[in-house]
């Protein structure tokens, strides 16, 4: 099946060049609200809100969200509809070039994500069949080669999707990342708290890197590009709207961890880990909702909270061996990150507060308002 809502300018179709002009006349700022765009929302879903983001290059991103997805090809500064069918509910999008890429999206709201492909640059999708294996993210090598994951579970295709093999993962397996086809990391929930496993074999073994008292158990995520330079994060309660984490970090595969960042809360309790010094280690305020991972050199934690009025920010410049937090990014409680660089760095607001999306030039320092939603009705 395939789904498609309209042309498509710029994105994934060759324009003819425009003539040269002879004094062109200076660029008009660029604007901060919807760009003029009417996006449609999905049926039983509200308002427009923003969902997931990805740029490929300092000029070239997309960002989606319930029932449209928009894209720019000048950094941000003009934005236009990709798709606006109001029939899909971006979940996460991966691009491998700027007209192939996949998605994963609900095709009714409640309904599970739906696993397809776009060589369109994102006008339109084919339905790539899963069985009965709804993939709450996905992790592409390739256009052939890449990973489905469910809550417990991974899966690999070497196909496209045509076909999907379970791999091996250690029981009360809560997120895997593979960063190549043999090697991957798992966060396991084990008694008294959380194990981090790695494979170097596809999953047909696993060894234990990392083990991690935690009072509660809940589940975390794996960060990474580099196989043996790897981020884990570790949820531990949450209440009063707030939630207690750490942060793990490894550059020899595991042979030796740091902890980064422990962050008990009044409401969630202690942090997972050994007992920290009050005011050591201490990350963005409110729940962490994503990270970024540049290469062995940075990466970026975005937090937030409905008791909060802007989504909190931290970062390490230095492969972990310092961190620093910053203040406010942007409006919200809830934020997606798509970094290019140390420096350049893209957020989207995906709480349904003051959606919008931001860009940094001085690694999170400042943000700049490129585009936002129209408040809630």
């Amino acid at each position: 099946a395939v789904l498609a809502a309209g042309a498509l300018t710029g994105f994934g179709a060759a324009s003819p060049a425009p003539a040269a002009a002879a004094s062109a006349p200076p660029a008009p700022p660029c604007r901060t609200d919807a760009h003029g765009l009417q996006l449609k929302a999905m049926k039983d879903t509200s308002d427009p809100y923003l969902q997931s983001i990805q740029f490929l290059s300092k000029n070239v991103g997309r960002a989606a969200g319930n029932g449209f997805m928009i894209g720019t090809s000048d950094g941000g500064c003009h934005w236009q509809a990709i798709y606006n069918a109001g029939t899909l509910n971006f979940a996460q999008m991966q691009f491998l070039t700027n007209t192939t890429g996949y998605v994963l999206a609900q095709v009714a709201y409640g309904k599970p994500n739906t696993l397809l492909k776009t060589t369109d640059g994102g006008s339109s999708y084919t339905w790539i069949p899963t069985g009965a294996h709804p993939f709450d993210r996905i992790a592409f090598m390739n256009g052939q080669t890449g990973f489905g994951f469910t809550r417990a579970f991974t899966y690999k295709t070497t196909d496209g999707g045509k076909t999907w093999t379970k791999l091996p993962t250690p029981p009360n397996t809560r997120y895997a990342h593979f960063m190549t086809e043999q090697k991957g990391w798992a966060l396991v929930l084990a008694p008294g708290g959380y194990d981090v496993k790695r494979t170097v074999d596809g999953g047909r073994h696993w060894t234990g890197s990392l083990h991690v008292k935690s009072d509660t158990v809940v589940g975390g995520m794996i960060y990474g590009t580099d196989s043996a330079d790897v981020w884990v994060l570790l949820y531990g309660a949450s209440g009063m709207s707030q939630t207690s984490y750490a942060v793990y970090h490894t550059s020899d595969a595991g042979a030796q961890w740091k902890q980064i960042l422990s962050r008990p809360t009044a409401g969630g309790g202690p942090a997972p880990g050994p007992v920290v010094p009050a005011g050591k280690l201490v990350g963005p305020a409110g729940r962490p909702t994503d990270m970024a991972v540049v290469g062995r050199q940075a990466a970026f934690l975005v937090a937030g909270s409905g008791a909060l009025d802007a989504l909190q920010f931290g970062r390490s410049l230095d492969d972990g061996k310092t961190w620093t937090n910053l203040p406010g990014a942007a409006p919200g409680y809830d934020g997606k990150l798509s970094f290019l660089t140390p420096t350049t760095g893209y957020l989207a607001v995906t709480s349904f507060e003051k959606p919008g999306i931001y860009k940094t030039a001085d690694g999170g320092k400042t943000w700049t308002k490129l585009f936002s939603l129209p408040a809630r009705s």
